[in-house]
């Protein structure tokens, strides 16, 4: 904690010199602590007046797996609640790093978002992105797509200034100037629909702008007729009452569960290599949950989050179009809704990673994995790109990065299983929010 401008401002720097800037578990609790000093209005001294994070980071550290990934998804939670609660926050890309992987879509996440020149900014590395885009986006493309310069044009970051530490510090001190002060928590309260509402026009503009910008309009294709899951999960108590979205990954619908208000998400599994969850997803996932939280009558609807993706999109047009923003956007409205009081659970199989599993699942108050479901700050395919680049062997590193190894996950052994385990945690989540309603 210092001074900036006059008033105590909590500042936090992953140094790109030190591993990379990546973050594993210990860098993860301290951006955890920090946080929850900067939300919290017990204590002596002066209250902080913002939070500023300078981010120069290569992403979530691979080598120890699901429990980073976890870790620093917890930060990224924190991050958006606090914005969702009135604390300014800033964040400041810069370094030959710049900012990547699930970092990415936490420096999305602030007020004012400054970068300086010739830092990057998106979720996949250029060098990878160009390797597994099947050739159609060269390098360069690639870097284009991540560079300051397309950050700034796409609305993405806030400024552009010269790498220059007193350039950077001015802009601090103006945003500092301008956002001091933290709002009441009452205030806040009240305006979560509002910042909900605000998110989902964010991610529709997006989306927008990512179609206008494809060479072609996609083609529409019928989507192969499979079973029901949200009523297979919950066998039979599920009724759909609309309305119902299906784009891209996505299949999400309003309904009934057991008679009480409920929203189901099912998202993948993708059909096509460097599929993921992309912009169009993000739009889709936004809307429905703002939906969900704008639904008449006393009870707030529970949302269920069916995970079968294998991460993000890894497309340079995705990148330049604001992927980043759009995952942040609907973390937000995640949390948001879960400060509404909604129940949120998530459900994963097969493969969950990365910037997925932090937009998607860590929001939830509990999240269930099917066994043998793998979690990891990469997906498979992204990894082997990622140790070819630093020359070295491609092992069981994917094989081995499980959902078991996760504390607070609950694993589930089969399918069969699932339903009642579903029934099971939905009651605890709603036991502890009246607990927790009462106790206010």
């Amino acid at each position: 904690m210092g001074v900036l401008a006059g008033v105590p401002v909590l500042l936090a720097i992953l140094d790109g010199h030190t591993r990379g800037g990546t973050v594993g578990v210990h860098e993860a609790g301290i951006l955890a602590r920090l946080a929850e000093r900067a939300g919290s209005r017990r204590g002596r001294g002066r209250r902080p007046a913002a939070l500023i994070i300078v981010f120069d980071t290569g992403g979530v550290r691979v080598e120890e797996g699901p429990i980073a990934l976890a870790a620093a998804s917890g930060v990224g939670v924190a991050l958006a609640r606090l914005t969702l609660t009135g604390m300014p926050t800033a964040a400041v890309i810069s370094g030959p790093r710049g900012c990547f992987g699930a970092p990415s879509v936490m420096a999305a996440l602030p007020d004012r978002v400054i970068m300086t020149s010739g830092a990057h900014w998106g979720l996949t590395g250029p060098r990878i992105l160009a390797g597994l885009s099947d050739g159609v986006a060269p390098e360069q493309a690639a870097l284009d797509a991540t560079s300051a310069l397309s950050r700034l044009t796409n609305a993405d970051a806030h400024v552009l200034v010269p790498d220059d530490l007193e350039a950077v510090r001015t802009q601090l001190r103006a945003f500092v100037r301008d956002h001091g002060g933290t709002a009441g928590s009452a205030r806040a309260q009240r305006a979560l629909p509002g910042r909900i509402a605000s998110s989902a026009g964010c991610t529709a503009t997006l989306g927008e702008r990512f179609q206008r910008a494809l060479p072609s309009p996609r083609p529409t294709t019928t989507p192969r007729r499979r079973r029901d899951l949200l009523r297979y999960s919950f066998r039979g108590q599920w009724t759909p009452t609309g309305p119902i979205e299906k784009r891209g990954l996505v299949h999400a619908a309003l309904g009934s569960l057991g008679g009480r208000p409920a929203l189901g998400i099912i998202v993948g599994p993708e059909q096509v290599r460097g599929g993921g969850v992309g912009i169009e997803e993000a739009a889709a996932i936004t809307q429905m949950v703002q939906l969900a939280t704008d639904q008449p009558g006393p009870e707030r609807a529970a949302i269920f989050v069916f995970l079968f993706c294998q991460g993000h999109a890894v497309d340079a047009t995705q990148e330049r179009f604001g992927l980043t923003r759009a995952l942040a956007e609907c973390l937000r409205a995640m949390v948001g809704a879960r400060l509404l009081g909604h129940p949120i659970l998530s459900i994963l199989g097969g493969g969950t990673y990365g910037a997925a599993y932090l937009s998607l699942a860590a929001p939830s108050h509990r999240i269930l994995a099917l066994r043998g479901t793998s979690v990891a700050p990469m997906s498979p395919q992204v990894l082997r790109a990622f140790q070819d680049l630093r020359g070295r062997q491609t092992g069981d590193e994917a094989a081995d990065q499980l959902a078991e190894l996760i504390p607070g996950v609950r694993i589930v052994d089969s399918v069969i299983r699932l339903p009642r385990v579903v029934k099971d945690e939905l009651g605890r989540v709603r036991a502890d929010l009246e607990s927790s309603r009462a106790a206010t």
